[in-house]
């Protein structure tokens, strides 16, 4: 595989792994060539294709903390993933429409651009394709195109996976607690803080819970303190099942 940098043309568990998965799976595509692909991407890190409105679906910028960039996205589900994302522990990186990659089969040039590159602690890279459901997967020929890039991935040892927008959230509950840590994602996280923090972890050990946390963090505000756990969730320093319901009592890892 080359590699070769673009500027902008303009035109652990498993880092989020879907419980109940049903997405679609992929055999080896006997017609393209691994060996001679070409996997591009912007120089300074950002989007391949960017769309400012002029789309039938919804498209916008995410700032993102983890990224520390604005990252571009097209439709709803390709947002909430990226949000999902920003709060998900193993996930270290983030991008989104970053990665294009450029190969042959049945003798024709096929071009794919990745909607999210999630990047794990272990250096695991994941490519992400984002769709609402499985009708958007019926065009033969595009599917042949995932089945190709997924055989490409495997050989050069990243994953490839198809996310359907069902999948992304676990429950009602999933999805309220990683929008509010997201919302908080900004905070300032000042050094007494951390300081405070790691205090309460050498008192009490890196498995506590949430609302003790919180208060040994801020000890005279509760709710900056909550604030400030929920911003350091998003910076990896606490790990925490969002898909539970957020109390006191709620475990947290301090790392």
């Amino acid at each position: 595989m080359s590699f070769k940098a673009a500027g902008h043309d303009h035109p652990p568990k498993s880092v989020l792994r879907p419980e109940g998965d049903r997405t679609p799976k992929f055999t080896r595509d006997k017609h393209s060539d691994a060996h001679h692909v070409r996997m591009i991407r912007a120089e300074d890190g950002g989007a391949l294709r960017t769309f400012n409105g002029g789309l039938a679906h919804e498209n916008g910028w995410y700032v993102s903390r983890k990224a520390r960039r604005v990252l571009h996205w097209q439709g709803a589900a390709q947002y909430d993933f990226l949000t999902r994302a920003e709060v998900e522990f193993p996930v270290v990186r983030v991008a989104s429409e970053s990665v294009r990659f450029e190969f042959e089969r049945h003798g024709k040039m096929q071009i794919y651009t990745t909607d999210v590159e999630l990047v794990a602690s272990d250096g695991t890279v994941t490519l992400i394709e984002i769709k609402r459901d499985e009708r958007d997967l019926a065009d033969p020929e595009y599917h042949a195109k995932l089945t190709a890039v997924h055989t490409i991935c495997d050989e050069h040892g990243i994953r490839f996976k198809v996310i359907l927008r069902h999948q992304i959230w676990d429950s009602l509950v999933h999805r309220r607690n990683v929008t509010l840590f997201c919302s908080r994602r900004f905070v300032t996280i000042l050094p007494e803080h951390i300081e405070r923090l790691e205090g309460h972890a050498r008192q009490v050990g890196a498995d506590t819970c949430f609302g003790s946390a919180a208060r040994a963090v801020a000890p005279h505000c509760s709710r900056t303190g909550e604030a400030v756990l929920q911003a350091l969730t998003v910076a990896r320093r606490i790990e925490v099942d969002l898909t539970r319901p957020l109390l006191d009592t709620t475990p947290v890892t301090i790392h």
